[in-house]
Parts: structure tokens; sequence; C-alpha cells
């Protein structure tokens, strides 16, 4: 597998692994260059010095620790002393602190938890916010550099059931969440930031979640919510200007279920489900996590720009990667001023590439843009899927499912045990190649135009399908329809159509499919049992489409090749510059036909 861009995986991230992992120099963080600088010192002195931190110990400030005394106050009055405009360490001894109420970080601090403490959560609020209620904050210069590392983060679900977040983040820049675990979360996330900038959460685990039922939104609750900011969403602090997130990188962790009685894992990962018209969370890198049975999406995105996920695995999640969009007239399609524009809009530039994907529920990848009328869609712009593997796929979806998006690359991956492997609908300037696809119960890849609205209006165009190796399907290998301009070559399809005798093709360009090439493939029938028709197969529905130099087996017959424009053969050129359709005749006379 290639590497994408993951960091290393230390006991510690430094400095330079974090700006390496974000793919920019240093100059970028000079604004926040003391939390990156405190990224590098392993240890701090308990009696400052010039060049030293100083440390404040919550246990100086009365904190007990045992669970049942509250030590709010104590750890509140730690933090509030923290509060000295240069950078300072805050330390949580081993012990179990009870919390009664949300604490307040503020910006240029370092909170550990060592080994062993566990703040609990006894209230209805959020654990642990950036900021006080009612202060305005621009841009990202609310507080920032800060550092929030190890131990036991329990939301103590079981006692305190009503909605709250671990984390709630806003207007903060230089952010490091990190070595910690976060527990039990009603309703919430477990990190909701919004409108933050520079944030790395790296080697956390964040397990448990309960789903109330109580509301549509809480079926699709993220852990990890990286979301622009808006009142709605994150009502403690503005201006809510809808300002998005930026430079976010997620790495090294792992979502799943807890054991606790009445919980269940989360429903997604990392991602979002609000948007802003015109705005876009950008810079968005997922690596190297685990996705552990999330019951909507391991990643999912809505109309992010510029995100990478890269290295990660999917177990037994509903969804893998999930690429939605804001849809017309809906509270997403608002500008920031609340203004409706009343059009849909898609993210662009995504890379889904070298993950696992086991035993998926429904849809490995699912990208899909929006779509208004015929004349007012937004198609998903600029989306690599590579060098992927997925195995024991879903029982009745497809392995990717693409739809209204341009500039598409499906390259590299290997699809085992799948219902289908690829499907395109309304998707322009795709390429399919170099792909394994081994057991798929129906086609590997299959092309659609379903509304009849937007059927035939070149909204399905320029396919390249090549180099592809393809082995065993229950339906045809590779179906052609509802497109113009394809290429359809040097595919090896090896016992196609196995699901009925006799009926189906290696390769079939069919439902006025136009503008099309299928050159170059190898169609192997299989040795017994139920056998493919056709090894290449073209209707008469089709209009232009040339079929040459295949080598290719069916049981019927090699080839079927229908329609008036469409023909075997290549294309030659007189010297004036006339050009002849080369056929042969079944004596193997050349024929020559102008056009």
């Amino acid at each position: 597998m290639k590497s994408y861009e993951q960091s290393p995986r230390n006991d510690k991230m430094t400095r330079r692994d974090v700006l390496a992992a974000a793919g920019i120099t240093g100059a970028a963080f000079v604004a926040g260059a003391s939390i990156w600088n405190a990224l590098d010192a392993d240890t701090v002195s308990a009696s400052p010095t010039p060049t030293t931190v100083p440390i404040y110990n919550v246990k100086d400030y009365g904190a007990v620790g045992n669970g049942t005394t509250d030590d709010t106050t104590a750890i509140q009055n730690a933090l509030n002393d923290a509060k000295t405009g240069s950078f300072s360490h805050v330390i949580v001894p081993r012990g179990t602190y009870k919390t009664t109420a949300a604490l307040r970080l503020f910006g240029n601090t370092r909170l550990t938890l060592e080994k062993g403490a566990t703040i609990l959560r006894c209230h209805d609020s959020s654990i642990l916010i950036n900021g006080l209620n009612n202060v305005s904050f621009s841009g990202y210069d609310g507080n920032g550099n800060i550092i929030i590392e190890g131990g036991v983060w329990d939301c103590n679900v079981v006692q305190f059931p009503d909605p709250g977040n671990c984390f709630a983040l806003a207007r903060g820049r230089n952010i490091v969440i990190r070595d910690l675990e976060v527990r039990d979360v009603p309703n919430c996330h477990a990190i909701d930031m919004n409108g933050c900038e520079d944030v790395l959460v790296d080697n956390c685990r964040f397990v448990g979640y309960v789903d109330p039922q109580t509301d549509p939104s809480s079926n699709l609750r993220e852990a990890i919510q990286i979301s622009p900011l808006l009142q709605a969403g994150f009502p403690y602090f503005g201006v809510f200007d809808g300002t998005p997130c930026r430079n976010v990188i997620v790495s090294n962790c792992y979502f799943g279920a807890s054991g606790t009685t009445g919980t269940q894992a989360w429903p997604t990962g990392v991602g979002n489900h609000s948007s802003v018209h015109n705005l876009y969370c950008s810079d968005i890198k997922v690596y190297g996590n685990t996705f552990d049975g999330m019951t909507y999406g391991g990643v999912r995105s809505l109309k992010f720009s510029d995100m990478i996920v890269a290295n990660n695995r999917f177990i037994n999640c509903k969804m893998g990667v999930m690429l939605s969009n804001t849809q017309a007239n809906t509270e997403g399609s608002k500008d920031a001023n609340g203004v409706q524009s009343g059009l849909p809009q898609s993210g662009k530039n995504y890379i889904i590439a070298g993950n696992t994907f086991t035993g998926t529920v429904t849809t490995n990848i699912y990208c899909v843009g929006t779509v208004k009328d015929i004349s007012t869609y937004a198609k998903v712009e600029s989306v690599l899927i590579a060098d992927n593997v997925f195995e024991q796929g879903p029982a009745a979806n497809n392995g990717i499912t693409i739809k209204w998006a341009n500039n598409v690359t499906i390259s590299g991956n290997l699809l085992r045990n799948q219902y289908r492997g690829v499907l395109l609908s309304y998707v322009s300037n795709c390429t399919v190649h170099d792909n394994t696809f081994i057991d798929m119960t129906t086609e590997a890849v299959y092309t659609e135009e379903p509304d009849t609205d937007y059927r035939y209006n070149g909204l399905t165009a320029n396919l390249n399908v090549h180099d592809n190796f393809i082995q065993r399907t229950g339906r045809t290998g590779i179906f052609i329809q509802s497109l113009d301009g394809f290429k359809v070559e040097s595919n090896v399809i090896e016992s196609p159509a196995t699901e009925t005798d006799n009926t189906r093709s290696g390769i079939l360009a069919a439902n006025m499919a136009k503008n099309g090439r299928v050159a170059g493939n190898k169609v192997k029938k299989a040795a017994s049992g139920n056998q493919n028709q056709y090894g290449i197969s073209v209707t008469n529905t089709c209009s232009d489409v040339q079929v040459t130099d295949n080598n290719a087996e069916g049981k019927t017959a090699r080839e079927s090749i229908l329609g008036a424009t469409n023909f075997e053969g290549i294309y030659i050129h007189s010297p004036n510059g006339t050009r002849f359709k080369m056929t042969v005749s079944d004596s193997g006379t050349p024929v020559f036909t102008a056009g």
C-alpha cells in the first residue's frame, strides 16, 4: 500500500511530526509557536525559571480525586491561575475527579491528566469549554495554543443522561488533543469543534455513545464534529458567522463501543452535519484511525473541501466514508447572515486512499452531489479513490457509489465479495483503472441514469475503464449505459455473468450509450456451469461505438454488435483525409465504408 501522508506514530507527536502530517511549513504556525514548542518539551520544571513553563497542580488547589468530593472549583481555580498570558501547564494527578459544572479552559495552556486520572462528569453540560459564555471573538483568535492530554474523560451517561459534549471548542487556533479516552457521551460529541484552525487529535479513544432517538440528528452524531460556527450548534460564545474549521488532523484514534450497559458505538466517527452556503470546512486529514461498528458512517463530511481519508480501518460500519452535500432550500443552503440562497452546493477535492473496509453493512464509499433541477445541480468535484481494500461487502449495496460528481478517479483498489463493485450515476470525466474485482454478486462496473427528468442530457459522460482485472461476476462484468463518450480498454474479465446461463455479457454497451470504444479486452467464459452469452455486446440503441482488437468468449458468440453506426473494426484515413471504417467479411476480406 502506498502511504498517503500518514504521520509517524511514536509515544509523542513532536512539532516536526505535526507539521509533516499537516503538509505545511513551520511558517504557517508562527502566530502560535508556543504550542508547538511545548510539544517538543519532554518535561517541565516544578520550580519555574525564565526558560521553563509554570506548573499548576490541581491538588495544590484542594482537589481530592476520590470520585465523591466535588473538585470543580479546585480544578477551575488552577485553570484560572494558568491564564497568565504566557504558556502554562495544569496537571491532574492520579484519581477520579468529580465535576458538577463545565470547566473553562483558556489560551496558552497545557492540561495533562496523569496516568490513572479520570474527570467524571456529574452534571448535564459539557465537561470542558475553551472560553466563557457570551464572549465575542473574531476569526480564529479565541482561546487557542492549547494541549489537552492524557487520562479518561467520563461523561457518566448512566447517572447523567442529558445531552452534553466532552470538549466544546470554538474560535481556537493551535489545539492539540492527544493520548486520552472519552467515554460514554450522551447524544452529543466527544469533541465539538466549531470554527477552529490548526487542530491535531492524536492517539485517542472515543468509546460509548447513547442515542436517545429524541431528535432527527441523534442517529448521525459524530464523535469528532468539525463544523462551521453557528449558534444553533454552539451557543456558548460567538460571533456566530459560520466561520469554518481549517487544517484539522485526526490520527491514530479508535472509535467504538465502551461496553457500558445501554450504550453503543458512535453513529459517526469524524465529520459534520451542518453547512453554510459558500463556506467550506477545509484541509481535513483523517489518518491511521480505526472505526469499529459505527452505526451511521465512519467518516461523514457535509460539503468539506480538500479532505484526505487515508490508511484507516473501517470494521463492521453501516457505511465507511460518506461524502454528503447540501440540498437546495435547506438550513445548510443559507449564507452566514441566514439568507436563503435556494441553491445546492457540494464539496470538492477528496482523497480516499490506502484504507481497509471489512464487513460494511450498506456501502463502503458513498459520494453523492446534489441536484435541484436539470439546470441547477452541484456535482462533487475532484475525487480520488485509490489503493483501498474492500472485503466482505454489503449484501445488497454497492462497494463504491458515486453520483453527481465530476473528475473522479478510482484506481488500484481491491474489491472482494461485494454485491456490486462501482456504481456511477451522473458522473462525468471519470477513470476506473487498475482495480481488482473478485466475486461480485452483480457487476464490477455499472453506469446508470435512473431519473427520466435528467436522462440523456450529457450528465454522464467521458468514462474510461481500463486495465482492470475482473474475476467472477454474477451479472455483466462492465455495463455501460446512458452516457456520452466512453472507453473500455485492456480489461481482463474471467467468468462473468454466472448468475444465469447464456443471458448476459462480459462487456455490455446499451441504452443509448454513444461515442465509445471497446478495445483490447480479454473476456474468458466460465469453464463450466452458467456462462455469459456474449463476450462483448453492443445493442442497437447505441451509436458510434467502435469494437476492436478484443479476445472474447461467449456461449452464444464472441460478440454481438448491433446498430447502424456501431461496428467491429478500425478507423483509417485516406491521403486526402477521408475517414473510413475498415471491417472484414465472413471470408476475411477487408470492407471499407466511408464514415
